[in-house]
Protein backbone atom coordinates (compact mmCIF):
# COMPACT_ATOMS: atom_id res chain seq x y z
CA UNK A 1 0.00 0.00 0.00
CA UNK A 2 1.31 3.46 -0.90
CA UNK A 3 0.40 6.32 1.42
CA UNK A 4 -0.23 9.52 -0.50
CA UNK A 5 1.21 12.69 1.04
CA UNK A 6 -1.96 14.76 1.19
CA UNK A 7 -2.95 14.87 4.86
CA UNK A 8 -1.34 16.59 7.81
CA UNK A 9 2.28 15.61 8.44
CA UNK A 10 3.08 13.75 11.67
CA UNK A 11 4.51 16.74 13.59
CA UNK A 12 1.32 18.68 12.88
CA UNK A 13 -0.77 15.89 14.43
CA UNK A 14 1.51 15.99 17.48
CA UNK A 15 0.92 19.75 17.71
CA UNK A 16 -2.85 19.37 17.32
CA UNK A 17 -3.35 16.43 19.63
CA UNK A 18 -0.55 17.23 22.07
CA UNK A 19 -1.05 20.97 22.48
CA UNK A 20 -4.26 22.32 20.99
CA UNK A 21 -6.68 19.69 22.28
CA UNK A 22 -5.43 19.71 25.93
CA UNK A 23 -5.41 23.53 26.07
CA UNK A 24 -8.90 23.68 24.59
CA UNK A 25 -10.08 21.01 27.06
CA UNK A 26 -8.62 22.98 29.98
CA UNK A 27 -10.26 26.24 28.86
CA UNK A 28 -13.55 24.39 28.31
CA UNK A 29 -13.32 22.87 31.79
CA UNK A 30 -12.66 26.24 33.47
CA UNK A 31 -15.36 28.12 31.56
CA UNK A 32 -17.73 25.16 31.97
CA UNK A 33 -17.24 25.26 35.76
CA UNK A 34 -17.87 29.01 35.71
CA UNK A 35 -21.00 28.49 33.62
CA UNK A 36 -22.20 25.76 35.98
CA UNK A 37 -21.71 28.06 38.97
CA UNK A 38 -23.67 30.77 37.17
CA UNK A 39 -26.34 28.22 36.29
CA UNK A 40 -26.76 27.42 39.99
CA UNK A 41 -27.37 31.10 40.65
CA UNK A 42 -30.39 33.01 39.45
CA UNK A 43 -28.84 34.49 36.29
CA UNK A 44 -29.35 31.70 33.76
CA UNK A 45 -28.90 33.95 30.70
CA UNK A 46 -25.35 34.87 31.76
CA UNK A 47 -24.44 31.18 32.15
CA UNK A 48 -25.76 30.40 28.65
CA UNK A 49 -23.74 33.30 27.24
CA UNK A 50 -20.64 31.99 29.00
CA UNK A 51 -21.09 28.41 27.76
CA UNK A 52 -22.11 29.13 24.15
CA UNK A 53 -18.68 30.27 22.84
CA UNK A 54 -16.96 27.26 24.43
CA UNK A 55 -19.43 24.83 22.89
CA UNK A 56 -18.99 26.50 19.48
CA UNK A 57 -15.19 26.49 19.79
CA UNK A 58 -15.14 22.80 20.78
CA UNK A 59 -17.44 21.94 17.87
CA UNK A 60 -15.24 23.88 15.42
CA UNK A 61 -12.04 22.21 16.61
CA UNK A 62 -13.73 18.80 16.50
CA UNK A 63 -14.94 19.44 12.96
CA UNK A 64 -11.46 20.52 11.86
CA UNK A 65 -9.91 17.39 13.39
CA UNK A 66 -12.43 15.17 11.60
CA UNK A 67 -11.78 16.95 8.28
CA UNK A 68 -8.03 16.52 8.60
CA UNK A 69 -8.42 12.91 9.75
CA UNK A 70 -10.47 12.11 6.63
CA UNK A 71 -7.86 13.69 4.33
CA UNK A 72 -5.54 10.64 4.44
CA UNK A 73 -5.42 8.48 1.30
CA UNK A 74 -3.64 5.27 0.28
CA UNK A 75 -3.27 3.47 -3.00
CA UNK A 76 -3.73 -0.30 -2.78
CA UNK A 77 -3.08 -1.55 -6.30
CA UNK A 78 -5.83 0.04 -8.38
CA UNK A 79 -7.99 0.88 -5.34
CA UNK A 80 -7.94 4.32 -3.73
CA UNK A 81 -8.49 4.06 0.04
CA UNK A 82 -9.70 7.03 2.10
CA UNK A 83 -9.63 7.05 5.89
CA UNK A 84 -13.01 7.81 7.46
CA UNK A 85 -14.42 7.90 10.96
CA UNK A 86 -16.09 4.51 10.59
CA UNK A 87 -13.24 2.71 8.86
CA UNK A 88 -11.92 3.10 5.34
CA UNK A 89 -13.72 3.92 2.11
CA UNK A 90 -12.47 2.05 -0.95
CA UNK A 91 -12.82 3.35 -4.50
CA UNK A 92 -12.01 0.93 -7.31
CA UNK A 93 -10.35 3.13 -9.93
CA UNK A 94 -11.12 0.63 -12.72
CA UNK A 95 -14.89 1.19 -12.27
CA UNK A 96 -14.85 4.82 -11.12
CA UNK A 97 -15.28 8.02 -13.07
CA UNK A 98 -12.05 9.97 -12.47
CA UNK A 99 -11.76 13.68 -13.20
CA UNK A 100 -9.84 16.70 -11.97
CA UNK A 101 -11.07 20.03 -10.68
CA UNK A 102 -9.75 22.82 -8.52
CA UNK A 103 -11.04 24.42 -5.34
CA UNK A 104 -10.07 26.74 -2.52
CA UNK A 105 -9.19 24.73 0.63
CA UNK A 106 -11.60 25.56 3.45
CA UNK A 107 -10.33 23.87 6.63
CA UNK A 108 -6.69 24.74 6.11
CA UNK A 109 -4.24 27.51 6.87
CA UNK A 110 -3.27 27.56 3.18
CA UNK A 111 -4.41 30.83 1.58
CA UNK A 112 -2.62 30.64 -1.77
CA UNK A 113 -5.73 30.37 -3.95
CA UNK A 114 -7.25 27.37 -5.66
CA UNK A 115 -5.52 23.99 -5.73
CA UNK A 116 -6.06 21.02 -8.06
CA UNK A 117 -7.67 17.85 -6.82
CA UNK A 118 -8.63 14.48 -8.17
CA UNK A 119 -12.32 13.58 -7.99
CA UNK A 120 -13.19 9.89 -7.93
CA UNK A 121 -16.88 9.07 -8.35
CA UNK A 122 -18.32 5.61 -7.86
CA UNK A 123 -22.05 5.25 -8.61
CA UNK A 124 -24.19 5.43 -5.49
CA UNK A 125 -21.46 6.83 -3.23
CA UNK A 126 -20.14 10.19 -2.20
CA UNK A 127 -17.15 11.21 -4.38
CA UNK A 128 -13.63 11.13 -2.98
CA UNK A 129 -11.65 14.34 -3.43
CA UNK A 130 -7.88 13.96 -3.27
CA UNK A 131 -5.71 17.08 -3.27
CA UNK A 132 -2.91 16.88 -5.84
CA UNK A 133 -1.28 19.88 -4.21
CA UNK A 134 -1.69 19.36 -0.47
CA UNK A 135 -2.99 22.43 1.41
CA UNK A 136 -1.70 20.97 4.68
CA UNK A 137 1.80 20.97 3.18
CA UNK A 138 1.83 24.52 1.84
CA UNK A 139 0.45 23.63 -1.59
CA UNK A 140 3.27 21.19 -2.39
CA UNK A 141 2.69 18.84 -5.30
CA UNK A 142 2.57 15.12 -4.56
CA UNK A 143 5.97 13.43 -5.00
CA UNK A 144 6.66 12.10 -8.53
CA UNK A 145 6.51 8.44 -7.46
CA UNK A 146 3.04 8.95 -5.97
CA UNK A 147 1.80 10.83 -9.04
CA UNK A 148 3.09 8.03 -11.28
CA UNK A 149 1.49 5.35 -9.09
CA UNK A 150 -1.80 7.24 -9.17
CA UNK A 151 -1.62 7.55 -12.97
CA UNK A 152 -0.91 3.81 -13.33
CA UNK A 153 -3.78 2.98 -10.97
CA UNK A 154 -6.24 5.08 -13.00
CA UNK A 155 -5.18 3.62 -16.35
CA UNK A 156 -2.06 1.47 -16.88
CA UNK A 157 -2.09 2.28 -20.63
CA UNK A 158 -2.24 6.02 -19.86
CA UNK A 159 -5.09 6.54 -22.34
CA UNK A 160 -7.20 8.34 -19.73
CA UNK A 161 -6.48 12.11 -19.97
CA UNK A 162 -6.12 12.55 -16.20
CA UNK A 163 -3.78 9.55 -15.94
CA UNK A 164 -1.68 10.84 -18.83
CA UNK A 165 -1.44 14.31 -17.28
CA UNK A 166 -0.46 12.88 -13.88
CA UNK A 167 2.23 10.77 -15.58
CA UNK A 168 3.57 13.81 -17.44
CA UNK A 169 3.59 15.83 -14.25
CA UNK A 170 5.48 13.08 -12.43
CA UNK A 171 8.29 12.93 -14.96
CA UNK A 172 8.34 16.48 -16.34
CA UNK A 173 7.25 18.67 -13.43
CA UNK A 174 8.22 21.87 -15.26
CA UNK A 175 6.24 20.88 -18.35
CA UNK A 176 3.22 22.90 -17.27
CA UNK A 177 0.94 23.62 -14.38
CA UNK A 178 -1.76 21.50 -12.90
Amino acid sequence: MIRLNVGLPGPMWVLWLGCLVPVTALVSLVVGALGLMLLMSEDMMLSVLALLPIVLLDALIGLMLVQHYRSAFWLDGRVLVQRSLLGRQRYDLTAAYVSADSAQPVWSSYRGGVLPRLVVQVPGRKPARLWLRAPARGGALLPPAQLAALAQAIDPTLQHPVARRLWELAYTPFGGTL
